[in-house]
């Protein structure tokens, strides 16, 4: 498949024709949930236990003593952009991945660091690996080995104890517009991972399962069908081709499994979640498509062969950026009086989803959990969405279209939890509109997206900490946040909540009633889930925090307020007596800048290059950027502008993870791209000037 330039909407950011309702070929073998595998004293797997539930059974911090909590102690992480993952614990170790390939290692009771791993990324990288290598969700632990992937598509496996390299296997190419961004998952003996593209339509998505002990790649499943002359690599991959257009294999791809995977022990399946597919206008992918499997879906596959057994499709045909890659949690529900394996997924569409774990069957009717208006609801007969015409942008011309959600989703990848006390999932859910509208000026794709428009034009743009009952399908309790992407959530046995804000407070909450119990204020951004042990009879509560223009946070940094602070990791306890310093004052007013203000004509025409070109991947939409190691390029200095030619064309930065341009950004597009940015200049410099003088 040729190479392609990244495409803006999805950038915001994978015989019988199969419906979206669950095709599956076999049940398998189910039993209950048993009590999570490992001790009070340890969190070794994302989730905690193999459901991805984000749940502890500690009681020692609860609902009547949670305001009591203090800092036990912070630790300043060696490196500039935020941390997002979930912390592992082991063997009185707290685990935690970092940007640049970078995992650390820090003692459990004092927060001291005990060693770091570099795993040695180089630059120069292409634009997407670039961005990624500046991103990681987290890791995974199995036995004497830690598991991180890295931006540049390696799998590394890690001596937990000494910090030493075991193996290494290169898991995707980055030649090819691919990274990993997501955490690794285990089980029965084997690493899960997938990769991401950011969309460029490059390439079918595909996860791979590897032995733990010897870094083998033991299969890999592509979950979409590639060029039927070549042959299909399995009966799933030729049944699949049959939802696509005409000549789909040339149009472009999809399907990334960029975040979601569960492995689950019950079955000894390995449930993903999967992107959309590429072009974002249904109308550019091939005449005749249908629900293009298995793009937006939930797969199950066996874990031993990586062997197609049922899907679910939550948004076929999308042309919204609704990925399904999230990771889904699985648990017991009682439906219809019987207790049934559950998997419950919360996609970007809007709609929670409750399906049966053996089969993929949908077990009761699917409701928003923030306001939806492309989809009416969906069909129970047929597992359908019913699609709302006037929601399909791609026929509305420059118009366009007010999109909810918006293309970030109603919920993403920051961790949603479950208490089997209460019976609840906690989702960090955006209420947000886009304006998605057709424009000839882009160069791929033809589409224009504001991901703000609900900001700047009224509407709803926060975030909110949703209690749902997925049996009733409806919210026990909420409460609004601030912005709309927020941190991931835990639940405890304790009747306690927490989870962290885009503006640094990281909060507890009665799980039953959603009561405020307790609130810290770290000064750092926190997306990822928080995790708790008990050590020493004391239960510690941590997370991990810091803001970073590819930790998300940058680009939300104007809008929402979001905290500045550093890159930290946070331990909290009744027993805390640690104290913070002060955080350094935020970045002072703008700077006048250093060449006039450019026609505006050329910084609109400069605007279409930079949306393109992918450039907000690591800078943010309108050059918005965040602290971090990418700087807020509305600060650029006259000598930096002066060498704009030679930094986007001629890889003068590269060393410093800046990527070549040249084979994206023509040599006449050059002084449109550098008066785009200066405008982006311009128009804060005046912002803050009329601030000033209204005071």
């Amino acid at each position: 498949m040729p190479r392609s330039k990244p495409i803006r909407l999805l950038l915001v950011l994978a015989a019988t024709v199969l419906v979206s309702s669950g095709c599956q070929s076999r049940e398998a073998e189910t039993t209950s949930l048993p009590a999570a595998p490992h001790s009070n004293s340890e969190w070794r797997l994302i989730g905690n236990n193999g459901y991805e539930q984000h749940f502890s059974p500690l009681t020692k911090i609860s609902d009547a003593n949670a305001g009591q909590l203090k800092l036990k102690w912070y630790a300043d992480m060696p490196v500039r952009d935020g941390l997002v993952g979930v912390p592992l614990v082991a063997d009185g170790v707290v685990y935690q991945s970092g940007p640049l390939g970078l995992v650390f290692a820090n003692d459990l009771r004092t927060g001291k660091l005990l060693w770091s791993f570099d795993s040695g990324i180089k630059f120069p990288l292409g634009v997407i690996p670039a961005w990624g290598s500046r991103l990681s969700r987290g890791l995974a632990i199995l036995d004497d080995k830690v598991f991180r992937a890295t931006g540049d598509c390696r799998l590394i496996a890690i001596d937990r104890t000494s910090g030493k390299k075991v193996w290494e296997a290169q898991s995707c190419n980055p030649d090819e517009y691919r990274t990993i961004t997501g955490a690794p998952r285990v089980g029965d003996g084997k690493v899960f991972i997938g990769n991401a593209n950011a969309d460029s339509g490059v390439g079918r998505g595909f996860v791979d399962a590897y032995d733990a002990n010897t870094g083998k790649r033991l299969w890999r499943f592509y979950t979409i069908p590639g060029d039927p002359s070549q042959g299909f690599e399995d009966k799933a991959m030729e049944m699949a081709s049959k939802t696509w257009g005409k000549e789909y294999w040339k149009k472009g791809g999809g399907g990334s499994v960029w975040e979601g995977i569960t492995y689950d022990p019950r079955t000894d399946l390995v449930i993903i979640g999967t992107d959309g597919s590429i072009p974002p206008s249904p109308l550019d992918r091939g005449e005749g498509a249908g629900d293009e499997l298995f793009t937006n879906a939930i797969v199950a596959l066996k874990a031993d062969t990586g062997e197609y057994v049922w899907h679910y499709s939550t948004t076929p045909g999308d042309g919204w950026n609704y990925a399904a890659a999230m990771p889904v949690i699985l648990a017991d529900l009682k439906i219809d009086g019987q207790a049934r394996p559950t998997v419950l997924s919360a996609p970007k569409n809007g709609f929670f989803y409750v399906l049966d774990a053996r089969s993929g069957k949908l077990l009761n009717q699917p409701k928003p959990i923030a306001r939806v208006n492309w989809a009416s609801h969906v069909d129970m007969a047929t597992g359908r969405p019913v699609k709302l015409p006037d929601a399909e942008w791609w026929n509305k011309g420059p118009e366009g279209v007010v999109v909810f959600p918006y293309t970030m989703g109603a919920h993403n990848w920051m961790p949603m939890s479950f208490s089997p006390n209460t019976g609840l999932v906690y989702i960090p859910v955006s209420e947000a509109g886009s304006r998605i509208s057709t424009d000839p000026k882009f160069m791929i794709g033809r589409v224009d997206v504001d991901i703000y428009h609900s900001k700047t034009h009224g509407g709803p743009f926060k975030g909110k900490l949703v209690a749902w009952d997925p049996i009733k399908q409806e919210p026990r309790w909420q409460h609004d946040l601030g912005a709309p992407y927020q941190g991931g959530t835990l639940a405890t046995a304790g009747n306690v909540v927490f989870q962290g804000t885009t503006e640094g407070q990281f909060r507890a909450y009665s799980a039953d009633r959603g009561e405020p119990l307790w609130s810290f204020d770290t000064g750092s951004a926190i997306l990822g889930g928080a995790s708790t042990v008990e050590v020493d009879g004391e239960q510690i509560v941590l997370v991990a925090a810091g803001s970073g223009t590819t930790a998300s946070v940058g680009f939300m940094q104007q809008y929402s307020g979001g905290a500045g602070g550093p890159p930290r990791l946070f331990a909290f306890s009744l027993q805390g007596k640690a104290t913070m310093p002060p955080l350094q004052p935020p970045p002072g007013a703008m700077p006048e800048p250093p060449a006039p203000r450019p026609v505006a004509a050329l910084a609109l025409k400069g605007k279409a290059v930079w949306d393109a070109t992918g450039c907000e991947l690591c800078h943010g939409f309108k050059v918005i950027g965040g602290p971090g190691s990418v700087p807020d390029l509305r600060r650029i200095g006259a000598a930096r502008l002066g060498l704009f030619p030679q930094i986007i064309r001629g890889g003068l930065l590269t060393p410093l993870g800046m990527p070549d341009y040249r084979e994206m950004v023509s040599e006449d597009d050059l002084p449109a791209l550098r008066a785009y940015v200066l405008e982006q200049a311009w128009l804060e410099y005046d912002s803050q000037k009329r601030s000033k003088d209204a005071d």
